[in-house]
């Protein structure tokens, strides 16, 4: 599989975690990009109960109203993650990134288990071609990860673009 730049029209953004990074940031999106379907997903019930609650998981100004303004129009906050993946064009990977507790690196290194698990589930569940960046706090080359995890995994008719920081 050779990674490449897709000619295609975003309709559906799915990003991979609703934390300080994934929530925001498709917040904005979703207003600015009122066509666009933007979804936010997490495996915590708990995190997803709370961006469609009236008391957000986080503070920053001006979020409560443009959350407020799109949630239920073109952004939505979901705990179905295969779903999202596989009805998405474009993919955000905004999960955690802790520091490592294991192995090379341990104490100092970025651990990238949750973006490489992300990577996994979107070849897995994938029956169509994605735009994939990788949007979460890692070291630079990290989307190289993401893009050898995809091409091993990789489907018929499926394609993937990768973007991140190189």
């Amino acid at each position: 599989m050779k990674l490449c730049k897709l000619d295609m029209t975003i309709g559906k953004i799915c990003c991979i975690g609703a934390g300080y990074v994934g929530g925001p940031t498709c917040a904005i999106i979703a207003h600015n990009c009122p066509s666009i379907q933007v979804t936010v997903v997490d495996l915590s019930e708990e995190r997803i109960a709370q961006w469609n609650s009236d008391r957000l998981p986080i503070f920053e100004p001006g979020l409560d109203d443009i959350v407020k303004g799109c949630r239920g129009k073109n952004l939505f906050f979901s705990t179905d993650v295969e779903k999202e993946i596989i009805e998405a064009d474009l993919i955000f990977i905004c999960v955690n990134t802790p520091t490592k507790n294991y192995g090379v690196g341990k104490g100092r290194a970025a651990d990238l288990k949750y973006i490489e698990s992300a990577a996994r589930m979107i070849a897995t569940v994938s029956t169509k071609s994605k735009i994939v960046v990788e949007k979460s706090t890692v070291p630079v080359k990290a989307a190289e990860s993401i893009a050898n995890i995809l091409k091993a995994n990789v489907k018929p008719g499926v394609k993937y673009q990768v973007r991140g920081k190189s």
